[in-house]
C-alpha cells in the first residue's frame, strides 16, 4: 500500500460538553485528528494504532474511511478496550480534559504488530508522531525507536509534535526529557507548542525553544504560540509568522493537531516553510470556530 505519511498514536472515544452542559459523543486523539485532516487535504495518509473490538473502535475505523485515511495499520483486538476522554469547554473556548486510557488498546500497538507491519512503517516516506504517542507506547520504547531508526536509515523522514501533557508524565519528567531528546535527534520536522516546551524544558521564550531544538539537527522547526502565531526556523534562520486573520475561538480542541495537518500538507505538496505555516494557520483558525476535535467536512470546502 502506498501512502505519503503514517500517523502513529492513539484514538479514543470523545465525550464533549459545551458550556451549557450539552454533550456529544465522537472520536478523537492528537495524531488521529491530524491524520483525518491530512486525508481531507488530499494527502495519502494512514493511521497506525490499536483499538478495541467495541463501538468506539468501530467508529474510529469508520471515520478514517470516511475521510480517505487508510485503516490498514489500525489493529483491532479483543484484549483491551478503546480509550475514552471527555472535554469540557469554558465560554472563551478553553478546554479541560479527563481521560480513561491507562489500559487502552493503543498501548499494545507495537507489541501486537507483526514483523511485516513494522517493516511497512520503516518503508514509509514519512512517519508522524507526538509526545502523547511516546507516552502511549512507552512499554515498547525500545522496539519503537528501533523501528524509527531503521526508517531513518532507509531515507525516511520523521515529523514530531511534542504535545507534552504533565499529567501523563507526572513523576517521570526526566524520562520524558530523555525520550523527547531522542526523537528530536531523529526528526526532520518539529512542530512543538511553546507553552508545552516551557513546561517540560523551562524555556523562557519561543526563540529559546528554537535554539535548543536546532542543536539536535531538525532542519525545519515551527513553534506554535497560539494567537501570537508561530516562529519558523528554516534554512538556519528564524522568522515570526503571525496569524493572517485572527478569529474568536469557540473550542480550541485540535488547534495544534489541525495546524500540523495544514503545515505538513503544504510541505508534502512542495510548499516552502512560510507558505506551509500560513496553510496551518488557516486550517487551525477554521477548526477552533467549531466544537469538537473533528469539524464537519463541509465547512472545509474553501481549504
Amino acid at each position: 500500500m502506498s501512502v505519503d505519511v503514517i500517523c502513529i498514536g492513539e484514538a479514543m472515544g470523545e465525550i464533549s460538553f459545551d458550556p451549557t452542559g450539552n454533550a456529544s459523543v465522537k472520536v478523537g486523539g492528537d495524531t488521529f485528528n491530524t491524520a483525518v485532516y491530512l486525508g481531507r487535504l488530499g494527502i495519502k495518509c494512514a493511521f497506525a494504532s490499536a483499538v478495541g473490538e467495541d463501538p468506539f473502535g468501530e467508529q474510529i475505523r469508520s471515520v478514517l474511511k470516511d475521510n480517505h485515511v487508510s485503516d490498514a495499520f489500525l489493529i483491532s483486538t479483543d484484549q483491551a478496550n478503546t480509550g475514552l476522554y471527555s472535554i469540557t469547554n469554558r465560554a472563551d473556548g478553553e478546554r479541560f480534559f479527563h481521560y480513561w486510557r491507562n489500559q487502552s488498546a493503543a498501548r499494545q500497538t507495537i507489541s501486537l504488530a507483526s514483523p511485516a507491519y513494522l517493516k511497512a512503517l520503516e518503508d514509509a516516506p514519512w512517519l508522524y508522531l507526538s509526545g502523547i504517542s511516546l507516552h502511549v507506547l512507552e512499554d515498547d520504547t525500545t522496539l519503537l525507536f528501533q523501528t524509527l531508526q531503521a526508517h531513518k536509515d532507509q531515507g525516511g523522514k520523521i515529523a514530531f509534535d511534542g504535545n507534552f501533557r504533565p499529567k501523563l508524565w507526572s513523576g517521570k519528567e526526566e524520562q520524558a526529557r530523555e525520550t523527547y531528546a531522542r526523537i528530536t535527534a531523529l526528526a526532520d520536522v518539529m512542530m512543538p507548542t511553546f507553552d508545552d516546551e516551557q513546561l517540560l524544558w523551562g524555556d523562557k521564550t519561543a526563540q529559546d525553544t528554537v535554539s535548543r531544538i536546532a542543536k539536535l539537527s531538525p532542519a525545519l522547526i515551527v513553534v506554535k504560540q497560539g494567537e501570537q502565531g508561530c516562529l519558523l526556523y528554516e534554512g538556519g534562520e528564524t522568522h515570526h509568522i503571525p496569524i493572517p486573520e485572527p478569529v474568536t475561538p469557540i473550542d480550541t480542541t485540535a488547534a495544534g493537531d489541525s495546524f500540523n495537518a495544514g503545515f505538513m500538507a503544504g510541505l508534502l505538496k512542495g510548499q516552502d516553510g512560510v507558505t506551509a505555516t500560513l496553510a496551518g494557520h488557516k486550517l487551525a483558525s477554521k477548526v477552533i470556530t467549531h466544537r469538537g476535535a473533528i469539524i464537519p467536512a463541509e465547512v472545509m470546502t474553501d481549504l
